[in-house]
């Protein structure tokens, strides 16, 4: 008795201790397993370049050569039987100008005479021409040879008539072409090693969790029970491995304490029924009552093994599949859209993406409520048939108009699993871990985010553009397998995640100038770059410049790399500076400025290296806003009584949501006009605008605040 009440404090430590050994050995697991992986993927990759340059080379002169051969064939017969001197030949050039646009690999095809004047030539400009002419090799060069000229591995195909060489053709394959097929390789090889390796860290941290850290913190928690004489509680989990065989132990054993009691009460009862005293029976009950007391074995439940990760797997492999097709959709969108349809062509390009946006926007609170009344499981399972049905209508669509019916369709889907996924993680964590969980959620979309554009442009390239869809539609469907197999099928109703939200809430929202600056002049025009530059901008500039879809997925990738590298560190200096306003402005600063780039694209590596810079601001923009917008916003909700901070937030969200549906229409508009190279500087010009109202805004109010506090004074 008189160490009994230190017991559950000491149950406290030893349970918290143990949760972090635990963790520090998966962690460790993990990061072996990473290591491992990488090192691996790294040799094969090396492996692979190496193999892929050693054989492009001779495949391509393989390829000139064939070319080389049927080319200089047909000009022989023309020269040699129809007795047609060269100089006299018509139609040469428009003819080899079609054999280069459909070899992309050779670069230029020349027709030269013995004494080294060209008659035909495509491919090359005149200043080319003058430079790679001097260097050719001569006539009596043998058919099919092959030697370097300048920059370029030029093959010989002498013409003859009559049993003389007439005149030479020259066919060249450009250096550049090796390089850049091999830079292709790189940023495939790239691509993949990040992409497996995120998808690896996805599934050891779904099992480590699900199967050995998410039961032993169970384990552990009804151990420190049982020191407090807590036995009621019993766990469910059927696993044939070492944590399974722990756990039917663990409730072997507690079924042995129970009967014990029961025994023990058993033999009570005999006792105090054989008694006549009843003083006798008083203290026999005495002495039970502390027993009683003190030990707890009825009343308890059968515990499953919950928590935020269990959704996550499912929630990465929807996001991937929507992910998928971001980096050519606006492409594919421009080879379906009408020739007649009355508006411009970018506005048909980006009209798609906004319904989607907006049907998934609209979903959202309509799932919130759902989700309160029948689960965060079954919303998610409702909302995999709409958004499977629609990916695979997007595989068969063969017009626009039935394309934007699917997107459609697909966009209420992703509205109802995005608010279903965040409702599961709710309603598995608790205060303590809320912060935790809500992390669980955000770096599975953002994984999905880096892993879906880089792969999906990689498929496009491949297999094309509708496949890829196909590929989604399957991707969800697993999604929604493991989600009925995996998760809880009990409805909880803990909390609520409905965004149904009152008139009070959107009064505080109009009427607190903080709240509203931040909202319409940070959080909208947030999501309006990202939607306007990112999805919608960026894969037609790139493609208008002639970039492959791999790179443009590549690239796009590099937005939630950028964003998931900087967000750790910008939210602990905005915590720790406690200059959220500031942070905020700077994160918005950042990602407008970084669309300006484009001006200064020829000292910056061209084009490409400007969209690499804007894209890379804005992650690395949206990793300082983000954050500190949430702060913010609970900052606005603690100071008004009566609203709660997740009304205020889904208030915010709501709102910001609305950036993303104005983001595709806004960038169209600009590109009607402007071009996209215009619409990219414009959509920063508006990022900096909004930033500037929005410290204009800021200042007043401060300065209001000043004035307001002195006159009380």
């Amino acid at each position: 008795m008189n160490s009994r009440p230190e017991a559950p404090e000491h149950a406290e430590e030893n349970g918290q201790g143990g949760i972090a050994r635990t963790r520090s050995v998966l962690a460790r697991l993990v990061l072996l397993s990473v290591i491992v992986l990488l090192l691996g993927q790294i040799v094969v990759a090396a492996l692979a370049v190496t193999g892929f340059e050693k054989a492009l080379e001779p495949q391509l002169s393989q390829k000139a050569g064939a070319v080389g051969k049927a080319v200089a064939d047909q000009i022989e017969f023309v020269v040699d039987e129809l007795q047609i001197p060269p100089d006299e030949l018509v139609g040469v050039t428009p003819f080899l100008e079609k054999i280069l646009r459909s070899n992309a690999d050779i670069e230029y095809l020349l027709v030269v005479n013995p004494s080294s004047e060209v008659q035909f030539a495509s491919g090359l400009s005149p200043e080319a021409l003058e430079r790679i002419v001097p260097h050719l090799p001569d006539a009596n060069s043998a058919r099919g040879s092959t030697s370097e000229v300048a920059d370029f591995i030029n093959s010989v195909f002498p013409i003859a008539a009559d049993g003389r060489v007439v005149t030479v053709l020259h066919v060249g394959v450009s250096g550049e072409y090796v390089r850049g097929r091999l830079t292709d390789l790189l940023y495939e090889a790239i691509t993949v090693i990040v992409v497996s390796l995120l998808v690896t860290l996805e599934i050891l941290m779904f099992l480590m969790s699900v199967r050995v850290s998410g039961p032993l913190e169970r384990i552990e928690a009804m151990l420190a029970d049982g020191t407090q004489g807590v036995f009621v509680n019993r766990l469910a989990m059927r696993a044939r491995d070492e944590i399974g065989d722990l756990v039917a132990a663990l409730n072997r054993a507690l079924r042995g304490l129970r009967q014990h009691y029961e025994d023990f009460h058993f033999d009570v009862r005999e006792i105090q029924d054989a008694q006549i005293d009843r003083g006798i029976v008083g203290r026999i009950r005495a002495a039970c009552q502390p027993v009683e007391e003190r030990y707890k074995f009825t009343g308890g439940e059968e515990l499953r093994p919950r928590n935020a990760m269990q959704i996550r797997v499912p929630l990465f492999l929807f996001m991937f599949a929507e992910e998928l097709p971001r980096s050519f959709l606006p492409l594919f969108i421009a080879r379906l859209s009408p020739t007649d349809a009355g508006i411009s062509d970018e506005l048909l390009f980006g009209l798609p993406i906004t319904l989607f946006m907006l049907a998934g926007m609209l979903a959202v609170p309509i799932g919130g409520g759902l989700a309160d009344r029948f689960g965060a499981r079954r919303v998610f399972l409702a909302g995999i048939v709409p958004a499977t049905i629609g990916y695979f209508g997007t595989f068969l669509a063969q017009g626009y108009y039935d394309f934007v019916a699917w997107r459609i369709l697909s966009g209420v889907g992703y509205g109802l699993i995005f608010i279903s996924a965040q409702a599961w993680v709710a309603d598995n964590t608790g205060e303590r871990n809320r912060a935790q969980g809500m992390a669980v959620f955000v770096g599975g979309v953002f994984a999905a985010t880096i892993c879906g554009p880089s792969i999906g442009g990689i498929f496009a390239d491949r297999i094309g553009f509708e496949a890829t869809f196909l590929i989604s539609a399957g991707l969800a469907g697993i999604s929604g397998v493991l989600v009925y197999a995996m998760l809880d099928r009990t409805v909880s109703g803990r909390t609520k995640h409905g965004t149904v939200l009152g008139g009070r809430e959107w009064r505080i929202l109009v009427s607190d100038v903080r709240l509203f600056a931040v909202a319409v002049f940070a959080a909208i025009p947030g999501k309006l770059i990202l939607a306007g530059f990112l999805f919608y901008l960026v894969p037609l500039y790139l493609s208008e410049l002639g970039t492959r879809q791999s790179v443009i997925g590549w690239m796009i990738m590099l937005y939630g790399v950028s964003t998931l590298l900087c967000m750790p560190l910008a939210s602990r200096f905005a915590d720790r500076s406690g200059r959220h306003a500031t942070v905020v402005a700077a994160g918005g600063l950042a990602a407008g400025l970084g669309c300006l780039a484009i001006l200064i694209d020829d000292a910056v590596g061209g084009p490409s290296g400007a969209v690499m810079i804007a894209i890379l601001a804005l992650g690395f923009g949206h990793a300082l806003a983000l954050t500190s917008q949430i702060a913010i916003v609970q900052e606005v909700a603690s100071r008004h009584g009566g609203i709660g901070q997740a009304s205020a937030i889904g208030a915010y969200r709501l709102v910001e949501r609305a950036g993303m549906v104005l983001g595709p229409i806004v960038a169209a508009a600009l590109a009607a006009s402007f071009g996209y190279r215009g619409a990219i500087v414009g959509i920063g010009v508006i990022v900096l605008v909004c930033i500037a109202l929005y410290a204009v805004m800021l200042y007043l109010s401060r300065s209001a605040s000043a004035v307001g506090g002195s006159e009380m004074a």
